[in-house]
């Protein structure tokens, strides 16, 4: 990129290039790929799109069979390259980002299909000027704002043809596809705009009636479309079914599985992968295969099928095995419900969770459990997880025993793809963790470790974990080349911790995606914590249309860093109800004056602080303020800020090392200062009792810490056998009147390297009061001396006012 200097002021255009590195595109934007996918076991030439792209370097792949075998051409805002594919590549999404010298992009998708592109060609808008493709074909095009696309092949009679669309699930915007197969008198013969498969996404079939043209259709459900409104478009001799039965097997055994198609179906034996796979897909060995698979679970436990009929307890399907076990069955007309028999143990804490609608099934699953005697014990219809309309509900069982698992649709409905599945499990151990979302509606947002070169960058690991205990370690195999991992042991009884890598200032420019995991420190524990970060694919606003879970951390060696942080280690330990000021400092290149944000990446429990502070441009300091509870843990914690610049090209990050804190117990405590009142302009005490937790040498310093200047308060030397401290305080004019609530004590305790500061006697209060008016009594009155008068005649009584009832009573009375 190109320093462009001001002919008006050159000397110091001069000294400010001969000073200061030339702009970085940092942290590179991207924003589409064209085309968005590619056939297996071939060459593709890819267009990346985006911002700060001029100092690409590579693509990140976050699959195996992929590679980039050269970069054709570089744009600052778009780049060619050639990659290839190989044979085995699973159909479906695949997660790339760009990488750049200077930092990593947000991730996309990139598909993988069985058939070769065809660019669409307009004009396409109309029927007669359809433009022609052939069978196992996939359409590279965009729907704009109304637009309409056909797209004519030519087949023979009885001859399949099935649609498939990716539109929504590009991850583009939130498009809503609607496909259709037409005959040569335009009628639909078949059509689709929504699946529980695919969400928006459809895919149709249909068997052709005729020797001749067919047309398949493509547009926006509603006809608005737009210039991302981008897909590819699927249309072969396929099968393409909804669902399989059973939709899940045992690991690493033999399954006979049923593809169910909206007409029909068929069968065949599927030899399973042995180790676990949350993603997996299953697609047929015997037939034309659809472009995607469907979503099959894999398990370390058996299945159970149904057996007809067991719609009733009575009839209910036995199962010889207790928990775990998965019950497999199809609703498969409407008003059918299913009954299973299974064995469980008292005390157990059982999680029957159904799969259903993520699994392609239309089925709204309500499962009810009950007793021998035909008790309920726990039912639930909504709320599996990603798929809201599959059920799932913990059962605490009461005593040993048969139990009977109940199946049915919400709304009585049922055909021969409304296949389910529920898997029986007692709480088992597992431990994952994730980072948070560091942006409002931008879960891409710094998930990645771009490592400035003799830099360091750091994420906040944050850990779920299940019937686990006991201290791990982050483990990340295969990292770059010159990166190291500074993080270490994870205690038990820490939610989250730090993540930091540091690169060695000549490590090479490079990248690896890194399956990250945790391993427990204590060899006897076998479960290993697992990665799993959740994207939003498609989102607007606060609506999410489509997720996705990755397991893999991206981490780079990228140039070096503008700036670099530090945070001075303080001298003296964080107390319990104390403060401590936590300095960090900067160190700029020269001419780099630009504002910095530094980030907190992480606490301790029981410990809080602001989660960032800012050096402002030009400066090199900042302060947080540590605040530690009182049942802030006694120990030695790790502390990272992270660094977030704007170099003049976009975002460049830079985190600082680690630097120890220590928290231990406060020395003195003190309850709130009972309410203290006084006048306006006069003097008072405040006494506080002090209570000395802990010995210590020489005086300290307590003041009153809350209320304005116009109220002085004295301050005060204690010692660690004071058992009182007294505050004068004095009050003038200018002192407010009224209640100076919150107030407390603090007291700086020496130790040795400098003093702890304790904040104690919370809550206390002090009360001004107006000045109390003085009252001048008035003079006494001079005695009179009473004369004699004549005594007054008594005067009638006054008449008795009555009230409205009294007056209608004697109205009454004197009718009569």
């Amino acid at each position: 990129m190109k320093l462009i200097m001001s002919l008006r002021c050159p000397l110091f255009a001069l000294a400010f290039a001969l000073s200061f590195p030339a702009v970085q595109a940092a942290y590179p934007e991207f924003t589409a790929t064209i085309p968005n996918g590619g056939q297996k076991g071939s060459e593709l030439k890819l267009t990346v799109t985006g911002n700060r792209l001029e100092d690409f370097e590579s693509l990140m792949f976050f699959s195996p069979g992929f590679a980039q075998k050269s970069v054709d051409k570089v744009e600052k805002n778009k780049v060619q390259v050639t990659i290839t594919i190989a044979a085995d590549v699973p159909s479906g999404n695949h997660t790339i980002r760009i990488r750049t010298k200077s930092g990593i992009s947000h991730a996309r998708r990139l598909f993988v299909g069985p058939f070769p592109n065809v660019a669409e060609k307009e004009p396409n808008t109309e029927f007669e000027a359809a433009q022609v493709i052939q069978l196992n074909q996939t359409v590279e095009g965009v729907v704009l704002s109304e637009d309409v696309d056909y797209y004519k092949v030519t087949v023979k009679k009885g001859q399949r043809i099935s649609v498939e669309t990716d539109g929504l699930c590009l991850g583009y915007t939130p498009f809503d596809p609607y496909i259709a197969i037409i005959d040569k008198d335009r009628f639909e013969k078949a059509f689709s705009d929504d699946t529980i498969l695919h969400r928006q996404d459809g895919y149709c079939s249909f068997v052709a009636e005729y020797d001749g043209d067919y047309y398949v259709m493509m547009r926006e459900s509603s006809y608005r479309g737009g210039g991302n409104n981008y897909y590819r478009l699927h249309v072969g001799s396929f099968r393409r079914p909804d669902v399989v039965y059973p939709a899940g097997g045992k690991l690493g055994s033999s399954t006979k599985v049923r593809f169910i198609e909206k007409d029909g179906s068929f069968e065949e034996d599927a030899q399973l992968p042995a180790e676990p796979d949350p993603g997996f897909m299953i697609y047929s060995k015997t037939q034309e295969a659809a472009p995607s698979g469907n979503p099959f679970r894999l398990v370390p436990f058996d299945n159970v099928l149904e057996v007809e009929p067991n719609e009733d307890q009575a009839k209910a399907t036995p199962s010889a095995l207790g928990e775990p076990i998965a019950l497999n069955g199809i609703i498969d007309k409407p008003g059918d419900v299913d009954y299973f028999k299974v064995k469980l143990k008292k005390d157990q804490q059982v999680v029957l969770q159904t799969f259903a609608q993520s699994l392609g099934s239309p089925l709204d699953s309500v499962v009810n459990v009950y007793n021998e005697k035909g008790s309920g014990l726990g039912g639930n219809d909504d709320g599996g997880g990603r798929r809201r309309l599959d059920s799932k509900q913990t059962l605490k069982v009461p005593a040993d025993g048969d139990y009977f698992v109940r199946v049915t649709d919400h709304l009585e409905r049922g055909g021969a793809n409304f296949v389910y599945r529920i898997e029986m499990v007692a709480s088992q151990p597992e431990m994952t963790f994730a980072s948070p979302n560091y942006s409002v509606n931008d879960s891409n947002y710094r998930q990645f470790m771009a490592v400035p070169r003799g830099g360091r960058m750091a994420l906040l690991e944050n850990f779920t974990r299940s019937n686990v205990s006991g201290d791990f370690q982050y483990d990340a195999p295969g990292l770059p080349p010159g990166i190291k991992m500074l993080s270490n042991v994870i205690p038990k009884d820490q939610p989250g911790m730090p993540l930091l890598f540091e690169a060695a200032p000549d490590a090479p420019l490079g990248h690896a995606t890194v399956a990250m995991q945790l391993k427990p420190v204590d060899p006897a524990q076998k479960i290993a914590g697992k990665m799993r970060q959740d994207f939003d694919i498609v989102r607007q606003g606060n609506t999410i249309f489509l997720t996705d879970i990755e397991d893999k951390l991206p981490v780079a060696v990228v140039e070096e860093a503008h700036y670099s942080l530090e945070i001075v280690k303080p001298a003296v330990p964080l107390v319990n109800n104390g403060v401590l000021n936590l300095k960090v400092v900067a160190k700029r290149k020269e001419g780099f004056k630009t504002a910095i944000r530094v980030l907190m990446v992480w606490k301790p429990s029981g410990v809080s602080t602001l989660g960032e502070q800012t050096i402002p441009e030009g400066q090199n300091e900042c302060i947080f303020q540590l605040d530690a509870n009182a049942n802030a843990p006694a120990g030695t914690w790790k502390f990272v800020v992270m660094g977030e610049a704007d170099a003049g090209n976009g975002r460049v990050f830079n985190a600082s090392p680690f630097c120890e804190v220590t928290t231990a117990p406060a020395f003195v405590n003190a309850p709130a200062i009972p309410l203290t009142a006084v006048e306006q302009g006069k003097e008072a005490i405040m006494l506080a009792k002090l209570e000395t937790l802990l010995p210590f040498n020489g005086e300290a310093l307590a003041q009153v810490v809350g209320v304005p200047d116009t109220i002085p308060i004295e301050s005060a030397k204690i010692t660690k056998d004071t058992k009182e401290v007294s505050f004068k305080v004095k009050t003038t004019d200018k002192s407010p009147i009224g209640k100076q609530n919150n107030l407390f004590v603090q007291v700086e305790i020496p130790v040795p390297g400098g003093t702890t500061t304790h904040r104690i006697a919370l809550g206390s209060v002090l009360r001004i009061d107006a000045p109390r008016k003085v009252v001048t009594p008035p003079p006494a009155a001079a005695p009179v001396v009473a004369q004699n008068k004549p005594k007054e005649e008594a005067k009638p009584a006054a008449p008795k006012v009555l009230s409205r009832l009294e007056q209608l009573r004697q109205e009454a009375a004197a009718g009569k």
